[in-house]
């Protein structure tokens, strides 16, 4: 048993700083996130160095700015020079491990991890990956993500896709949705790998589509949730319909509702 401290990243998908309890929120439900906070220590300010999830995750792995390693959108591999966080730690002695969304470009790329079990979304790593390698030996597929994530498939979404911006239940059963999958393939890593650990920990969701499994699609009154602050009832004219993945024009606030409702779930 080593005297050093096991290290575990969690690292969820354009999930906003506020939606948590500890946060403060009115209605979202976090209460595993909040004992952590608790235990822990809450750190209200950040700063991102690059708007976009490639990049600004590269920038984590390797503590170097976008125009060091090079990646500057979703389609580009980064180069990094110099240690990489989880090569740093397996030479300090640490096991690492990355397991869920790590948005590698190509997707085992080798960045220093002992343990690669990745489940993707975007992008061609969602074709090789461990959980839709899974979803396939049991005759199953993603469907409404892979509608909504690949522009091939997205063409020929049904009109619900449309009309609810997304919002709709999973068509997978809670044990294969990509949340439990991810959870339960952590909890796998950190029973059999000896101390110490470092496992990334990555999750897909809250990230569009909005698509709880079932139960949990029912989690949430959308009639009973508080607006978000600012809420008007049309995009601002400075707002450019080329970059909007929706139809924003046509977001109610009944639309946004469902929408919440499913993003919190």
């Amino acid at each position: 048993m080593s005297d050093r401290p096991n290290i575990l990243l969690l690292h969820a998908d354009q999930h906003h700083a506020g939606a948590l309890g500890c946060m403060g929120h009115p209605d979202v439900k976090t209460p595993n996130l909040d004992a952590v906070a608790e235990q822990g220590m809450i750190f209200s300010d950040h700063f991102c160095p690059y708007p976009v999830c490639v990049p600004s995750r590269m920038s984590l792995l390797s503590g170097q700015w976008p125009a060091t390693h090079l990646a500057r959108s979703n389609r580009s591999a980064a180069s990094i020079h110099g240690p990489s966080m989880p090569r740093a730690l397996g030479e300090a002695g640490y096991r690492t491990a990355a397991v869920g969304k790590m948005h590698f470009k190509p997707t085992y790329k080798d960045y220093g991890f002992d343990v690669m079990q990745l489940a993707e979304q975007d992008g061609d790593g969602r074709y090789d990956d461990d959980y839709h390698r899974y979803l396939v030996s049991r005759g199953r597929i993603d469907l409404l993500d892979l509608m909504d994530q690949r522009r091939e498939f997205r063409v020929h979404a049904p009109q619900e896709y449309w009309d609810t911006f997304g919002a709709m239940p999973s068509d997978l059963p809670e044990e294969m949705h990509s949340t439990t999958w991810i959870a339960d393939r952590a909890v796998e890593t950190i029973d059999e790998t000896e101390s110490p650990l470092f496992m990334w920990c990555g999750f897909i969701k809250p990230h569009h589509p909005f698509d709880p499994p079932k139960p949990w699609h029912e989690m949430y009154d959308p009639d009973s949730l508080a607006m978000p602050e600012g809420w008007i009832d049309e995009p601002l004219e400075r707002d450019d319909p080329a970059e909007r993945y929706f139809d924003m024009t046509k977001l109610d606030e009944a639309s946004l509702r469902r929408v919440m409702a499913y993003y919190y779930a």
